[in-house]
């Protein structure tokens, strides 16, 4: 009778220990798929950031930076105007900046709706207001912009446009056409040219 109690004892001790080691090796695997996902995870997270840097630094803005900022940033003042003010506007002017004298003359990089905002010894210090990225085909195809009439309006308003240079006073084949309003401090993309005669600026050096 001893000994069946004995042998009784030992296999219910025997079944508890494997029951504790089954139990330590669950805790245990379980430990190592969080530890095996934390670090796939981690793994991770640095190619996230890569590729939203990228996408940001490919779609980068220079919406109310400063010129001066702009220039330190590497940017090259290609060409400029200063849009003459309606009553109770501030001083406003439209640029084109590129990366490099010869995308300048390419004509691609951004054009560029300034506000002016103070004056730093005699030089002028804009804010942008409003941007276009520009890749023109040049010089199949260009940017710039130049007066522009509507159709049955009183006066020209000053447009930014991508055209085909056809080398005459009057632009025809007109592709893109953004208005600039200076009152919301936008460019207003127009969804068609029809009705606008817009006048070649480069026309006149032609002759």
């Amino acid at each position: 009778m001893k000994t069946i109690l004995k042998a009784i004892f030992i296999v219910v001790v025997f079944c508890s220990c494997n029951a504790d080691v089954k139990t330590q090796t669950t805790h245990d695997d379980i430990s190592q798929a969080a530890i095996g996902t934390s670090e796939k995870r981690s793994n991770h997270a640095p190619q996230a950031t890569v590729k939203s840097d990228v996408a940001k630094q490919k779609g980068s803005s220079l919406l109310g930076k400063t010129t001066i900022e702009i220039e330190g940033m590497g940017w090259l003042n290609c060409a400029g105007t200063l849009i003459a003010p309606n009553k109770g506007e501030g001083g406003l002017g439209v640029s084109l900046i590129a990366k490099s004298q010869e995308a300048c003359s390419n004509g691609s990089g951004k054009i560029l709706l300034n506000k002016l905002i103070s004056r730093k010894g005699n030089k002028a210090v804009f804010e942008v207001m409003d941007e276009i990225d520009i890749a023109s085909s040049y010089p199949g195809k260009v940017y710039t912009w130049t007066t522009c009439k509507v159709k049955q309006a009183d006066r020209e308003e000053l447009y930014v446009i991508h055209f085909k240079d056809q080398r005459q006073a009057n632009l025809t084949e007109i592709y893109d056409l953004w208005y600039v309003d200076r009152v919301a401090g936008k460019f207003i993309k127009m969804k068609n040219a029809a009705g606008i005669t817009c006048v070649n600026p480069d026309y006149a050096d032609e002759l």
